[in-house]
């Protein structure tokens, strides 16, 4: 999926970049943020990674299907493109162009950055209380129910370790992965700012948030 990303939004890079705001520390929240959420990207994805026990005692929806994780890794992305583990061209463009649902992954992990994330891809921020428990309610609003009010559960399901849900919203190259992160973010109280439909524009958003929190 990277190379089909790729091709349709490289020539929106630079004028990504431009539409990304630049905070300020009056920007940042005024309480204590005595809790940390890490913004991870593999190349043209991006996720969020919790504490475990923290995210799993809030979570309304996961605290079920998972246990004992040190961390706990969560992306949104297409629903059929993004449950397999070898998905064809044709899914990736249909992701992009007629996406017919999203899913969110789910998964426990034991390192921080998770495996397959350099150390250099990985960003801490510092998050409030009351944004915390904002966050982990947007990722469990995220989480599609069916008629009982029960989780939706796609493709392979690996219990507690990786599970994919049938998500909330519409899939789209313009509501990607990347804007459904942006939108947690700014559930937490984080004031990220501007266009966001790459990794690149998210992450160095958060690099500047980051930077900006470790002055205070």
């Amino acid at each position: 999926m990277q190379s089909i990303q790729q091709c349709f939004l490289f020539v929106f890079t630079l004028f990504l970049t431009g539409c990304a705001g630049t905070p300020s520390r009056s920007d940042l929240p005024a309480e204590k943020t005595p809790y940390t959420v890490h913004v991870v990207q593999y190349g043209w994805h991006t996720a969020l990674l919790f504490d475990g026990p923290s995210f799993l005692a809030r979570s309304t929806k996961l605290g079920h299907d998972f246990k004992d994780h040190k961390y706990m890794l969560v992306g949104w992305g297409d629903g059929e493109y993004f449950v397999e583990d070898h998905p064809s061209m044709g899914q990736a463009v249909k992701a992009l162009v007629a996406s017919d649902y999203p899913a969110l992954q789910v998964g426990g992990r034991e390192t921080n950055p998770p495996l397959g994330v350099a150390a250099g891809d990985s960003v801490a921020l510092a998050v409030t209380e009351s944004g915390y428990a904002q966050l982990v309610a947007y990722v469990d609003r995220s989480i599609a129910a069916d008629a009982d009010g029960k989780p939706v559960y796609l493709g392979k399901q690996v219990v507690n370790l990786n599970l994919f849900y049938k998500a909330t919203g519409n899939y789209s190259m313009f509501n990607n992965c990347n804007s459904w992160l942006v939108g947690a973010l700014r559930a937490a109280g984080l004031p990220v700012s501007g266009i966001n439909l790459t990794a690149r524009s998210v992450f160095e958003q958060a690099e500047r948030i980051s930077a900006l929190q470790r002055q205070k």
